[in-house]
């Protein structure tokens, strides 16, 4: 996996198992040429993996901090994964991932990343067992994450589909849900055109595909939509997962590039 990089990266601030700075020495020993943190901003309903005021400023100082620990060593860069209904967003940082993990039903949180039996309940309860009337309020609301977050790249863009191996919940190559993913995708490509290529899911659940999926990676590919590596890594191990692979796939499809951020900015990396 040398020359790689990872901007979706989880640490002890949030959900992740290790600190920031031994995550950047697994960077380092895994051979990537830079490392991205993104620790989930704030959402007021949800704290427990979300940073909060004092926890954000500690984490803005410490990526801070590495950066010019590890000068000339690794690049590291200071991001934020931004959800949809986040709040206090600080200043001065390098990027912005734009996600969603909620919805609203009936004046009741649905989150769509709770595990398979509790994702279950939640479209019992709120959406009277129809998955597709959830995967149409979920898409809806991820239509306007560009313009809400100013994003610089959407993350895990299809997770609806997290615990649906199997179709267990409802069936991926059906119109209606196809249909509500692909608006979304058109209209988040008015303002954002970089999407992660996420293999978290596939380290952490064995899922067979990244977000997005095939289907929808090849849509992207032909509205002009361009592609990053992502892991999405909440520990050592899962840094770079799969990207060999990923790169593979992406030339499949009639990627020849992928984006890689550096000091200047983003740039094309052929591939």
């Amino acid at each position: 996996m040398t020359g790689f990089q990872n901007l979706h990266t989880h640490t002890t601030y949030c959900d992740g198992a290790l600190p920031p700075e031994e995550m950047v020495k697994a960077a380092i020993s895994k051979g990537l040429t830079s490392l991205g943190f993104s620790e989930h901003s704030y959402v007021p309903f949800d704290i427990h993996y979300s940073m909060g005021f004092e926890e954000t400023q500690n984490y803005i100082r410490d990526v801070n901090a590495l950066k010019e620990k590890y000068d000339g060593i690794i690049d590291v860069f200071l991001g934020l994964e931004q959800d949809y209904y986040s709040t206090n967003v600080p200043d001065g940082l390098d990027y912005i991932i734009g996600t969603l993990h909620y919805t609203y039903a009936g004046g009741e949180l649905a989150s769509a990343d709770v595990g398979k039996p509790q994702q279950k309940a939640l479209i019992d309860r709120l959406f009277g067992g129809d998955f597709y009337t959830f995967t149409d309020d979920y898409y809806n609301t991820f239509s306007k994450i560009a313009k809400k977050t100013k994003a610089d790249i959407i993350g895990h863009f299809d997770l609806v589909t997290k615990y649906n191996a199997g179709s267990y919940f409802f069936d991926e190559s059906n119109p209606r849900y196809l249909d509500a993913a692909i608006s979304a995708m058109d209209e988040i490509l008015k303002d954002c055109n970089l999407f992660e290529i996420n293999t978290g899911a596939m380290y952490r659940l064995g899922k067979a595909e990244p977000y997005p999926s095939p289907y929808l990676l090849k849509h992207l590919k032909s509205r002009g939509g361009e592609v990053i590596l992502s892991s999405d890594s909440h520990n050592a191990d899962s840094l770079g997962y799969m990207f060999s692979e990923m790169v593979q796939l992406l030339k499949a499809y009639g990627f020849n590039h992928i984006k890689r951020l550096t000091k200047s900015g983003f740039i094309s990396v052929d591939i």
